[in-house]
């Protein structure tokens, strides 16, 4: 499980928060998003779940789950990440270069704020939760 963020940027760092909520119950790493980096991560992985902060448009604390071994991200998912190259890029890159794991799931929790200061919204403090909760239904079911 990796969870992609920066926990200096108010919502950009609820990535990091479902990660280290994991922390006891899987393997987990925390990465800031670089592309290179995040492929790195899964290397040798037959499995791989990926939570980061979305600035889509929806709602703050929005959760989406998309199944990325099945399809490509949606176009929207490229342009939604606080990272000049985010987890979109890394997972279609690793696509095309036939390195993505077999099984990569890609959490996006919409945020509110990304001040560099802020500390998590509400929303995403509870979509933290809500990820964290789902995550552990996937690992049992695994």
């Amino acid at each position: 499980m990796i969870g992609v963020g920066n926990d200096l940027r108010g919502d950009d760092a609820a990535g990091l928060r479902v990660a280290r909520a994991l922390a006891d119950e899987a393997e987990v790493r925390e990465l800031e998003g670089e592309p290179v980096g995040l492929m790195d991560a899964w290397d040798g992985f037959e499995r791989a779940i990926l939570v980061d902060a979305t600035q889509s448009g929806a709602a703050p604390g929005t959760v989406l789950r998309i199944a990325a071994h099945e399809a490509p991200l949606p176009p929207e998912m490229r342009r939604a990440s606080t990272h000049l190259l985010g987890v979109a890029d890394a997972v279609e890159l690793a696509r095309t270069l036939e390195k993505l794991p077999p099984w990569t799931v890609v959490y996006g929790i919409e945020g509110a704020c990304f001040d560099t200061g802020a500390a998590l919204s509400p929303e995403v403090e509870s979509a933290v939760g809500e990820v964290a909760a789902a995550i552990r239904e996937e690992l049992a079911g695994a």
